[in-house]
């Protein structure tokens, strides 16, 4: 049975990671792209589902949050692509930090908001 789990890994992965591989090697432009897009749709997704579930304005601090995700993926994406990719790292911890501080802010500024109210 562990010979028959270990050789049903493997072939799964073969099977899944080989054309990854190949188009990843063979169409590097059209997989980047592929990948990108289907990144962004997820994200797009999930920003919709948020202010269905929420209303838009108190989404306005998942709203930022987004944007600043979406341009740390989008600045990483064209950077990686035009082969500045130590720019690229620093761009995702640039975003990262930008992503906590507006966390950080937004949530001070909506217990602020919350206090005014009692």
């Amino acid at each position: 049975m562990f010979i028959f789990l270990i050789f049903a890994c493997a072939l799964l992965t073969s099977l899944v990671i080989f054309p990854l591989h190949f188009c990843a090697t063979t169409f590097s432009n059209i997989y980047s792209f592929t990948v990108t897009f289907l990144i962004a749709a997820f994200f797009f997704f999930i920003f919709i589902k948020q202010i269905k579930k929420h209303g838009a304005k108190s989404s306005i601090s998942f709203i930022t949050k987004f944007l600043i995700v979406m341009a740390g993926f989008s600045s990483f994406f064209v950077l990686v692509i035009i082969g500045k990719r130590f720019f690229a790292i620093l761009t995702i911890f640039a975003a990262t930090a930008l992503y906590f501080l507006a966390s950080k802010i937004l949530k001070l500024k909506t217990t602020e908001l919350s206090s005014e109210n009692f």
